[in-house]
C-alpha cells in the first residue's frame, strides 16, 4: 500500500491546524475502505455472495450476479487504487461507478462499469445499457493476464464528468508497480458524475474475483494526474 513517511503525515496535520482542507494538501491522502478483514461497511446484493478470504474481498463462486458497494461513503470525485484477480470465471472482473442504488436494485447499480486491468467497459446508465461507443477511450497496452495480481487506480471528476482508470501487472511479491492509462470515459452531452456508491460487481455466476488494499482519496489534491504511473 501506499505509506507516507511520518514527516509527510505531520505536515498533513499542520495543514489541518492552519485551515488548509485535504483537497488543498499536496500529498494524497488515502483511506482504507477495507480492512483486510470483515466487511463492515460493504453491502452485498445477497448473503454470503461475498466473504473475505487471504485478506481480499472474494466473490464466491455460486453467488448470483451482483454487486457489493462501500456504504460508509458516496463520491463524487475520487482516486481509487486496489488489487485485484480472477481466481476463476468466464467474464473480466468489474467495478461500478457513478452507480445509482434503486428498490428493486438496477442492472450493475446503473453505473458505468470498468474493467480493470485490460480496460474493458459497459454503459449501465437507464437509457443506455451498452458499450457506450465513443464516451470510451481505450488506449494500447499488453494484454494482461487476469488471474495474476494487478494494481489499477481510477480517477474520476465529478464536476466534468471524466473517469481515467490506469493499471499495471504486479511482479511476484511487489507491493506496487508502475502504471499506464488503459482506459478513459467521458460523457459531454450527459454528465454522468454524480455522488454515488463504489462498487464490485459479479459478472455472472460461476465467478471468483479477489480485492485487496483499497483505499480512496476524496477530495482529490490533484484531480488532473495519476500517481501510480
Amino acid at each position: 500500500m501506499f505509506r507516507r513517511p511520518l514527516w509527510i503525515v505531520a505536515a498533513f496535520v499542520l495543514a489541518l491546524v492552519a485551515g488548509t482542507t485535504p483537497a488543498q494538501a499536496a500529498d494524497p491522502v488515502l483511506v482504507p475502505v477495507f480492512d483486510g478483514k470483515t466487511l463492515d461497511g460493504w453491502t452485498m446484493h445477497a448473503k454470503d455472495a461475498f466473504v473475505v478470504k487471504n485478506g481480499a474481498i472474494h466473490s464466491q463462486k455460486n453467488a448470483s450476479r451482483g454487486w457489493i458497494y462501500y456504504n460508509k461513503q458516496q463520491y463524487k470525485s475520487f482516486r481509487w487504487i486496489f488489487k485485484l484477480r480472477q481466481v476463476s470465471g468466464n467474464h473480466k472482473p468489474t467495478v461500478l461507478i457513478w452507480g445509482k442504488i434503486a428498490t428493486p436494485a438496477l442492472n450493475g447499480l446503473g453505473a458505468i462499469q470498468f474493467q480493470p486491468p485490460n480496460g474493458g467497459a459497459w454503459d449501465y446508465r437507464p437509457g443506455h445499457n451498452n458499450g457506450g461507443g465513443k464516451l470510451f477511450t481505450k488506449y494500447p497496452h499488453p494484454s494482461w493476464d487476469v488471474k495474476k495480481w494487478a494494481q489499477c487506480e481510477i480517477l474520476a471528476n465529478g464536476d466534468t464528468g471524466i473517469a481515467r482508470m490506469a493499471c499495471c501487472p504486479l511482479p511476484d511479491g511487489a507491493a506496487k508497480c508502475k502504471a499506464q492509462e488503459v482506459l478513459k470515459f467521458e460523457d459531454k452531452k450527459e454528465p454522468a458524475g454524480r455522488e454515488a456508491p463504489l462498487a464490485i460487481q459479479i459478472h455472472n455466476k460461476g465467478i471468483e474475483d479477489e480485492y485487496k488494499d483499497l483505499v480512496v482519496e476524496s477530495p482529490v489534491a490533484d484531480p488532473t494526474k495519476f500517481i501510480t504511473t
